[in-house]
């Protein structure tokens, strides 16, 4: 059986991710009184990434989503934050300049 297939998996994920939303937002929230004091990976990691999934898979299972199904939406969600799409950007462009550079 593949991870994806494990029951088991998406029990605990859907417990995890439903439990930590409120106690999430509240860190988050306080947080953010020094929005100017994290770097730009640190804010979209926390705020785009982990609190844009929390957020997006609450709203999908609201809707009667199964966590399967909940899941996929928030990945998506989260991917298309902009912190979040702006971290990826820049990792991929480091990644490349990195092997260029070895190439040189």
């Amino acid at each position: 059986m593949e991870w994806a297939e494990d029951p088991d998996i998406w029990t605990t994920l859907d417990a995890l991710l439903v439990n930590m939303k409120d106690d999430l937002k509240d860190f988050l929230d306080v947080l953010h009184k020094y929005n100017s004091e994290l770097s730009m990976p640190m804010k979209a990691l926390l705020f785009g990434g982990i609190g844009q999934i929390t957020i997006a898979y609450q709203e999908a299972r609201n809707e009667a989503n199964e966590p399967r199904e909940a899941f996929t939406i928030a990945l998506e969600q989260m991917s298309q934050n902009p912190l979040f799409a702006t971290l990826m950007v820049q990792t991929v462009n480091m990644a490349v300049d990195s092997k260029v550079s070895e190439m040189i």
